[in-house]
C-alpha cells in the first residue's frame, strides 16, 4: 500500500468512526430515492468518491492499465481490517492458461468448499481485491474458500471467462484431497460480474453428469446486460457504479455483433434453470443492478428453485468490498450465514 493510499485509508476510518450526528453534518441531508434512504456510511463514501476522477474500462492499453491500478487502489483503501486465517496461493487447470487461485482455510473448517469468482466487470479485479471478502466468507461459513482468477476482457472477451471457470471447477474436483477435502458439499459464489459467472457455471453443471454445486451465493449479480430501465436508470449516476461504467464494461466483455441476450451473458434469458442449485441472491437498494438481481431471483423461484433474496436497502453496488463500513460488514455476515445454512441443509439431505 502506498503512502497516499494509507493516508486516505486512515482518514476514511477516522471519518467512519465519528458519531452519527457529526457524520450527518459532513455527508449532508439524507438521500432518499424510490422509498429508500442511503446508508450514512455509504453516503459519506459516495461524497468522497466524487472527489476522485473516475477511471473507466477501456480498450486502450494505457487507459486500461490506469483504470486497473485505480480499481485496485480504491479497494485497498476501503477493504477494512484483514481477517487472519491461513491462505495458500496455487494454480488451477491441467494445461495453459493456468489460473491463479487462493485457498482459505478457517479454523475448524467443515468438509465444505466454496468456489468464489471476483467482480470487476470482467475487466478489473483479482485475487487481492477480493481477499478480505473471501476471508470473511470463510470465517462465517466455516467452509474452505477457493478464490479463482479468470482471464480478463478486453484482452480475453466472452466466452473466455465462462470457459475458465468451467475448466477451474473440473480441475478442482480432481484435486479435492490436495485441498484437505474428502466428500465436500460444494458451492459457488461471486459478486457482480463474478456472480454472473457463478450462476452460469451452476446452471451449466446442473445438466452435466458431474458433481455439481449444492448452493450458490450471487452478490448483486449482473443478470441482464441489455437492460436500460428501472434501477439501471434510477441509480445511473452518483452511487459508485454508474450506467456509463456498465456500458464500458459491456463493450469490453461482449464481442461486437454478439447478442448479449445469450444466457451465458445474461442469465435472466436462460430457459434451463430448473435444475439449478438453491440460491442466496443479494441486492443493494442503491444499485443500478438491483432490479435484475430481483428479477433473476424471481425467475429461479418460478423454475422451482429454493431462493433467499437478501436486499440491503441502504447500500450501494460494491459494498461487499467496503468492509471498513460496519453496515457492509453486517451485510456480508448475514449473506455468509445464509449460504452456510444452505450448505448445511445440503449436507443433511445427503446424510439422509
Amino acid at each position: 500500500m502506498s503512502l497516499i493510499e494509507l493516508t486516505k485509508r486512515n482518514a476514511l476510518n477516522t471519518l467512519l468512526q465519528l458519531p452519527n450526528p457529526l457524520k450527518r453534518r459532513l455527508a449532508g441531508r439524507p438521500i432518499r430515492l424510490d422509498g429508500l434512504e442511503l446508508d450514512l456510511d455509504m453516503q459519506l463514501l459516495v461524497k468522497l468518491s466524487r472527489l476522485e476522477k473516475p477511471q473507466r474500462a477501456s480498450h486502450d492499453p494505457r487507459m486500461l492499465k490506469i483504470s486497473r491500478e485505480a480499481f485496485n487502489s480504491s479497494v485497498r483503501i476501503v477493504e477494512g481490517r484483514k481477517i487472519e486465517l491461513p491462505a495458500r496461493d496455487l494454480f488451477l487447470c491441467q494445461a495453459a492458461p493456468y489460473l491463479p487461485a487462493r485457498l482459505y482455510t478457517p479454523a475448524g473448517s467443515s468438509d465444505a468448499l466454496l468456489l468464489f469468482f471476483h467482480g470487476g466487470g470482467w475487466v478489473h479485479g483479482n485475487l487481492d481485491t477480493h481477499d478480505n471478502l473471501c476471508r470473511h466468507l470463510a470465517q462465517v461459513t466455516q467452509a474452505k474458500v477457493l478464490a479463482v482468477e479468470y482471464q480478463k476482457a478486453p484482452e480475453n472477451p466472452w466466452p473466455t471467462a465462462v470457459d475458465d471457470v468451467l475448466r477451474a471447477y473440473r480441475n478442482v474436483l480432481e484435486r479435492l484431497p490436495e485441498f484437505g477435502l474428502r466428500n465436500p458439499v460444494m458451492a459457488v459464489a461471486g459478486d457482480s460480474a463474478g456472480g454472473k459467472l457463478a450462476t452460469v457455471l451452476a446452471r451449466k453443471l446442473s445438466h452435466e453428469n458431474i458433481r455439481s454445486p449444492a448452493a450458490q451465493l450471487l452478490i448483486y449479480p449482473s443478470a441482464d446486460s441489455p437492460r436500460e430501465v428501472g434501477s439501471r436508470k434510477l441509480f445511473a449516476d452518483g452511487f459508485l457504479l454508474t450506467d456509463e461504467g456498465i456500458r464500458k464494461y459491456r463493450e469490453c466483455y461482449v464481442p461486437a455483433g454478439q447478442d448479449d441476450r445469450h444466457p451465458d451473458i445474461s442469465p435472466l434469458y436462460a430457459d434451463d434453470l430448473d435444475k439449478s442449485p438453491p440460491a442466496v441472491v443479494v441486492t443493494a437498494g442503491f444499485d443500478p443492478l438491483r432490479d435484475e438481481g430481483r428479477d433473476y431471483a424471481k425467475k429461479l423461484q418460478q423454475n422451482g428453485i429454493q431462493v433467499q433474496l437478501l436486499e440491503f436497502p441502504g447500500l450501494v453496488h460494491g459494498f461487499a468490498n467496503i468492509l471498513c463500513s460496519h453496515s457492509a460488514l453486517k451485510a456480508v455476515e448475514e449473506m455468509g450465514l445464509a449460504l452456510q445454512a444452505l450448505m448445511q441443509q445440503a449436507a443433511a439431505n445427503r446424510a439422509d
